[in-house]
């Protein structure tokens, strides 16, 4: 991709890069160069014009593919689409890649758990990812596990932000959510095809829900969070843990980082409600909660409860 190797060129200079190197380089005419220039500036790039060429003063915020240097054949952007999980899906079934990642600034039909909307507010970021882990159907549901641990690693190295972790899939800060996970699967023949994790975060947004706690980084610090540099910083953790996944050991570190264990909790589903201390995970991600009546129960799914938090609407970007 031509644009990509001008930026990797432009980052990769100390001192302004003449339009006719490029050229040389590149072996394109030097109207190409410009015009390549020209496209990068107006996806966000800082690029100065100098007597001696091209300098690079910026990167743009905005998770481009061609900022992700060897993943970026991997990494799809659209401006808006109905949902990234969708999107996702349709490339997966096409046989798209392990590490395929489907970006979206707006989603008109953005979902969270139980096929609820989310919101997609601008300044956040949202993605799907496809994976093709070869693990067993049960076992996945420890993924979305690992990647809230990277999330909360993520957001204490590039915004300082003290994050923990909450069952099933949401990533809060001081009882606020400020990252969503969602995950869903294709199997055949007790195999798993494809396991697609969407993953909303608050970043630049300002998150309004009146019923629910959200929070985002820009509130939390008063400083804008550089999206694509975000993004990288995860996928590159992401990558490390899956290349050598190991679910004990992802269930071990998730309990250390948990908000949830040790608390009364109410867990609802479409069709139930159930309250119990949650006590422990299973080794398949489950929930141990025990019961008033002196039993366990394990719970694999559905939204919790806090005891002591308030339960009224769920929230697209907003839960306790």
């Amino acid at each position: 991709m031509m644009k990509k190797r001008i930026l990797e060129m432009l980052q990769q200079s100390p001192e302004p890069l003449a339009g006719p190197e490029i050229s040389r380089r590149l072996a394109v005419s030097r109207v190409a160069v410009w015009k390549h220039i020209e496209q990068l500036r107006k996806s966000g790039l800082e690029i100065e014009s100098t007597a001696k060429g091209y300098r690079l003063l910026t990167t743009p915020d905005t998770p481009l593919p061609y900022l992700f240097g060897e993943r970026s054949s991997r990494i799809h952007y659209y401006r808006e689409l109905d949902s990234t999980m969708n999107k996702a899906t349709v490339l997966a079934r096409e046989g798209c890649p392990d590490g395929t990642v489907v970006i979206a600034e707006q989603q008109r039909q953005g979902r969270g758990r139980m096929q609820r909307q989310w919101q997609s507010e601008a300044g956040g970021l949202y993605f799907s990812i496809v994976l093709r882990p070869g693990l067993p159907a049960r076992v996945c549901p420890v993924v979305n596990l690992a990647v809230a641990l990277d999330l909360v690693d993520s957001l204490e190295s590039c915004c300082g932000i003290a994050a923990r972790v909450k069952w099933p899939n949401d990533v809060l800060v001081d009882g606020r959510k400020i990252a969503g996970i969602l995950s869903q699967m294709e199997v055949e023949a007790d195999q798993v095809t494809f396991l697609n994790v969407g993953i909303g975060i608050n970043l630049n947004n300002q998150p309004a829900v009146a019923d629910k706690p959200a929070v985002s980084a820009i509130q939390l610090t008063g400083r804008a969070v550089h999206r694509a540099g975000f993004l990288a910083d995860f996928l590159h953790r992401f990558e490390e843990r899956m290349a050598a996944f190991s679910p004990a050991q992802t269930i071990a570190a998730w309990k250390a980082q948990s908000i949830t264990l040790g608390r009364q909790v109410k867990i609802a589903t479409l069709r139930e409600t159930c309250e119990g201390l949650a006590i422990d995970l299973d080794e398949d991600g489950g929930l141990v909660l025990a019961m008033a009546d002196g039993t366990q129960r394990t719970v694999f799914f559905g939204d919790c409860f806090h005891q002591e938090a308030a339960e009224g609407r769920n929230g697209p970007a907003a839960l306790t």
